[in-house]
């Protein structure tokens, strides 16, 4: 078989066989397939798309690209949550903890901020010590000690997505639904899952910004799933404002550390149980919605999730104090109202890279995160807002980043007199197999 015979067959628009495509993995791996060859079927990818068969080929052959985790002796439901990217989105910080005591395990590999959305892996990279770079044992260890564990992808993990991912992102080739469901899958697949949940994001925020868009890459994410037996919940959810207030790092961190203290903004409580309440309907330790829903908010109401995310911290070497100290004395630039109204919309893509101005996300791979960098917002849709009044803080270790930060700031703002403010529907569809 030639690799070139392969590309030639895909850029005229047939189909490649299961056999092809694992040839071309392993080709990837094995160094005798270039990232000129790479790039050549990944534009074709992109322009004649991936049909079902193919999607599942990939998706598995780049599960198996790498090493594999065996948590079968490990008795209960293994069940992971992913999130196609949002801003603010520190939900896993959340859901992890409340899910310790659900019946559940957790075995999340989580990912770097991508674009203008932020990545639970540098959020949880921002406590001192935390070891996000956990290897086979110490996944089994905290899985049978805590019933959770959270680390990111390594290169033992899925290497093909690594090496295609990244030509992907320099060749525009990043939005294809075939690609997209083969790196989101074969990532998940390698964690031994029973059941997966997707917090498939859609709005302005979001990287599927049409719901259309968002429901064709849902529908080839659960054939991927029927494929191979997974159960898969999806949920629909707005990216048309942040969730909760906080954008950055350490500042999610923080906002993650009063929500399981009580003092939780509508949306992540909203969001975060439904998640968790999903992941236990995947299971299937239990199919009553309204006592799983009860059990699971206990739990965080009552304090035991916040315990339990001191508890995932300790356990995986992090010192929460250490971090205050760090970022006690970080600059901070106050933004405030021009006039008096009511916030009726926010651009909450410039949100996200208003973050990554502050220092808080990457504007190319060499880039180094100021963890104290970030966003608090003051206001969300619907609130109403007085001439004067202070409607965001911007936080950065390098002060000279607030002025252009804070001019793109005051345009995602949208403040209107009219007070008939449409607030946009959090929890929009929920699908599963």
């Amino acid at each position: 078989m030639l690799i070139s015979e392969l590309l030639k067959k895909k850029r005229e628009g047939y189909n490649l066989t299961g056999e092809e495509i694992r040839y071309f993995i392993r080709g990837l791996i094995n160094n005798y397939v270039s990232d000129i060859q790479a790039a050549a079927f990944l534009t074709s990818a992109c322009i004649h798309g991936l049909n079902r068969d193919e999607t599942a080929a990939m998706t598995f052959a780049m599960r198996d690209s790498g090493m594999k985790f065996d948590f079968s002796d490990i008795k209960l439901p293994k069940i992971d949550k992913h999130s196609t990217g949002g801003v603010g989105d520190k939900i896993s910080l959340l859901l992890v903890p409340i899910c310790m005591s659900a019946g559940i395990a957790v075995p999340m590999i989580s990912g770097r901020g991508l674009g203008h959305t932020g990545g639970t892996v540098d959020k949880l990279e921002s406590i001192d010590g935390f070891n996000m770079q956990l290897d086979y044992d110490e996944c089994r260890k905290l899985l049978l000690q805590n019933n959770a564990f959270m680390t990111s992808q390594t290169p033992q993990i899925a290497p093909a997505d690594g090496i295609l991912y990244h030509i992907r992102d320099v060749t525009g080739n990043v939005e294809s639904v075939g690609l997209i469901t083969a790196s989101i899958m074969s990532k998940k697949l390698v964690e031994d899952l029973d059941g997966l949940v997707i917090d498939m994001k859609t709005g302005n925020g979001a990287f599927m910004q049409d719901i259309d868009e968002a429901k064709q890459l849902a529908e080839s994410m659960l054939d991927v799933a029927l494929d191979i037996g997974l159960k898969m919940r999806i949920i629909f959810s707005s990216m048309e404002q942040p969730l909760g207030y906080a954008i950055g790092n350490w500042l999610e961190i923080e906002e993650t550390i009063e929500s399981l203290k009580g003092n939780i903004s509508p949306d992540i409580e909203e969001l975060s149980l439904k998640l968790a309440d999903s992941m236990v309907l995947a299971s299937g330790i239990n199919n009553k919605i309204d006592d799983i829903h009860a059990k699971n908010k206990e739990i965080l109401k009552s304090g035991q999730a916040y315990k339990n995310f001191l508890k995932m911290v300790e356990s995986q070497g992090g010192n929460l104090e250490i971090s205050r100290n760090n970022f006690l004395n970080t600059p901070k630039f106050e933004i405030k109202s021009d006039v008096d109204g009511y916030v009726s919309q926010v651009d909450t893509i410039n949100v996200g890279i208003v973050g990554i101005m502050l220092g808080a996300g990457r504007q190319n791979v060499y880039d180094k995160i100021d963890y104290a960098a970030g966003i608090q917002l003051r206001k969300k849709i619907g609130d109403k807002v007085s001439k004067d009044e202070t409607i965001a803080v911007l936080y950065a270790s390098d002060s000279t980043k607030f002025a252009d930060a804070a001019e793109l700031l005051k345009f995602c703002i949208v403040i209107t007199e009219n007070d008939e403010i449409l607030i946009p529907k959090l929890i929009i569809d929920d699908w599963y197999n």
